[in-house]
């Protein structure tokens, strides 16, 4: 009877032994998980090299629009506000250049789609979604389509309708229109003589 007794506290003694062996361990890894999370809260956001060197101040699509159409961020300094639309030029620049040709290539295709109104656009320094107002997208879209099956000499109203759809985008954005879109889109036949889809010789360059 006593071995029997003295087994049964062994046991019981084993398994206490475990228990504390165990609430140790998990003790020490909520410490750590602690330890790790306070390290991240108390590291500042904006201390991130990608933001802090992000060209538009981490603004994108239709927030960048807003911003550059006399509607920023609370609080968003003028100076960094200058910068952003310095930068916003070659965006507007490239966004409307990749409708024009996007309508062209669905042109030649027989086809003839729903423009988006964003679009992520490169610049030599970073990556940022573009959005545009639907009016200015579909003409533009429409430009390049209805250019794909016409010949160069019967371009003049869509030159209109592009150059017309531009200054609506560029008077909006307050950005000067430094050539007008259609001289480097849809240029006169003449200057360029033999080519399936015109493209701008002279645009900004990236920044």
């Amino acid at each position: 009877m006593d071995a029997l007794v003295n087994a049964f506290i062994a046991l019981g003694l084993l398994s206490i032994l475990m228990l504390i062996i165990y609430l140790v361990d998990r003790v020490n890894t909520i410490e750590k998980e602690t330890r790790r999370m306070a390290q991240s809260i108390e590291k500042p956001s904006g201390s991130s090299p990608e933001k802090a060197h992000d060209p538009f101040a981490g603004l994108a699509g239709r927030r960048l629009w807003d911003a550059m159409t006399g509607k920023p961020p609370e609080g968003m300094p003028a100076d960094a506000l200058a910068e952003v639309r310095e930068r916003y030029d070659l965006v507007l620049h490239k966004h409307m250049q990749a409708l024009y040709q996007e309508g062209w290539r669905d042109g030649e295709r027989g086809m003839s789609g729903e423009p988006a109104n964003t679009r992520q656009i490169s610049t030599a320094t970073a990556q940022v979604e573009s959005w545009l107002p639907s009016p200015q997208v579909k003409t533009l879209y429409q430009c390049g389509l209805e250019a794909s099956q016409r010949p160069p000499e019967l371009w003049d109203s869509l030159r209109a309708n592009m150059d017309e759809a531009a200054q609506i985008i560029y008077d909006k954005t307050q950005i000067e229109v430094r050539q007008a879109l259609s001289a480097w889109l849809m240029p006169a036949p003449e200057l360029t003589p033999d080519v399936a889809l015109p493209r701008p010789t002279n645009g900004p360059a990236d920044n």
